[in-house]
């Protein structure tokens, strides 16, 4: 794990929590048991999902119910665009658990977040009616070699494998700062010029801050060394707000690649 050692601080929040401890010597009455309606509910066995560009675009998830005496029909919608799923599912006598197809069509490198519900009145009060599934159709990667990162916020160097996507001019530094979070940004044509950086997570937690994400505020080119302007934000109320800023993260690509 790497440490801060060069300190760029713009605003430092303070939050007291009051946490009160409450006594549960209450007796309670058991809770009812539904007797009318479907009593349908929705799951999936995995809600992140990641597919190569060459992968099928299509997706399960479950449809349950608890009454299974008779026949009955549960309706299915979403509001993500893209995705089509059936708007019933039909359920014989007996049958308690019925897997649904779901298909999308997303550009290569996106990502979206499915949500599928039941409506409420069909619903069963101690389970979910809706599902939420993240799905991301992702790029295929080249390695491109080893280069060198210099991080000016954490002091350090280290090499730096690097990866390229096959089918656009996006770059991925494999475990940058942490193990397990790569940086991924996109390039002009040319390579003269940052064309997103989206806000990542470092996989570094600044104490009682959280996370530490960078976002890249622009970039310099010298040759094969790329000069990030980098701003260090934190989580504050569910929005990014700017904690460090005004040092600057270098990478400098393998000798032998054409940038």
């Amino acid at each position: 794990m790497k440490a801060i050692t060069k300190y760029f601080l713009t605003a430092l929040a303070g939050v007291s929590l009051i946490l009160a401890a409450c006594s549960d010597d209450i007796e309670r009455e058991p809770s009812p048991v539904p007797t009318d309606g479907i009593q349908a509910y929705i799951y999936a066995d995995a809600t992140s999902l990641t597919y190569l560009p060459n992968d099928e675009q299509t997706f399960v998830v479950k449809v349950a119910r608890q009454k299974t005496e008779e026949a009955a029909t549960v309706h299915l919608s979403t509001d993500a665009t893209g995705i089509t799923l059936p708007a019933a599912v039909d359920f014989a006598a007996g049958e308690a658990v019925k897997d649904v197809q779901v298909t999308f069509d997303i550009p290569i490198g996106s990502s979206v977040a499915v949500t599928i519900a039941i409506p409420e009145e069909e619903g069963y009060i101690y389970a979910d009616n809706t599902v939420t599934v993240n799905i991301t159709r992702d790029y295929t990667w080249l390695n491109i070699g080893t280069g060198v990162y210099t991080s000016q916020l954490f002091g350090q160097s280290w090499p730096q494998p690097i990866q390229r996507a096959k089918e656009a001019n996006v770059y991925k530094l494999l475990d940058c700062i942490t193990e397990g979070y790569p940086m991924i940004f996109t390039l002009s044509a040319d390579n003269q010029t940052l064309e997103a950086w989206d806000p990542q997570p470092t996989g570094y937690e600044d104490g009682a801050n959280g996370m530490l994400y960078f976002v890249a505020a622009g970039m310099q080119r010298n040759g094969n060394i790329l000069s990030f302007p980098m701003i260090g934000a934190i989580n504050v109320g569910g929005s990014l707000q700017a904690y460090y800023q005004g040092f600057t993260e270098t990478l400098e690509f393998p000798e032998g690649f054409d940038l």
